[in-house]
């Protein structure tokens, strides 16, 4: 009859301890480690607790004991995953500021390379910028008489190339007639034989 008192009571316990863990374990997202971890450890010391054999109260005070462990366990986690997350929200900070910085040097450098180009422009004369349109054009004559040049040998060549290939094609044309007339006119004897 003892016995069966401290087994109801074990299952009680066991019971209550398991929707414990349940509602720890499975409070949802927004649970934090510290309390999943703590519903975790809860039921796995009351779980050992109860193989190993203990009465009711030793099955609650092992399910206390590992809802602490647990709960120590989830607690260094959560520190640890926040300190992660703090870490990544310092680099994309920097990171955000150095590509602002880079922004604004590119930008200045920007205004300063124009500043620079109007102050160029003003220094230059009529005189100076007709000289240049000038030599350009002459330059670019140059060029055009030089690229005709190299057209025309070009040309030359391609033209030679294709009087020797209908030289060759009228040659082969030659010697293939000269052998038709040659065979027919050796078969117009009337005797069948060649000449």
């Amino acid at each position: 009859m003892n016995r069966s008192k401290i087994l109801g009571k074990t299952i009680i316990a066991l019971v209550s301890l398991f929707l414990m863990t349940i509602q720890w374990g499975c409070a949802g997202p927004a649970a934090s480690k510290t309390v999943k971890g703590a519903g975790t450890g809860a039921a796995v010391g009351a779980i050992g607790g109860a193989i190993t054999g203990q009465d009711t109260g030793g099955i609650v005070a092992a399910g206390a004991a590992g809802a602490i462990v647990g709960a120590t366990i989830g607690a260094i986690q959560e520190g640890k995953e926040r300190k992660r997350q703090d870490t990544l929200a310092q680099q994309r900070a920097y990171n955000q500021a150095i590509a602002m910085q880079k922004r604004a040097i590119d930008k200045e450098k920007a205004t300063l390379q124009e500043e620079l180009d109007i102050a160029e422009g003003f220094r230059i004369s009529d005189e100076e910028l007709d000289e240049m349109a000038g030599r350009a054009e002459t330059a670019e004559g140059r060029l055009k008489v030089l690229q005709a040049k190299r057209q025309a040998a070009i040309d030359r060549k391609n033209a030679l190339e294709e009087a020797e290939e209908r030289e060759r094609d009228a040659l082969a044309e030659i010697e293939r007639l000269e052998k038709e007339l040659a065979e027919l006119e050796g078969t117009g004897n009337g005797d069948g034989t060649s000449p």
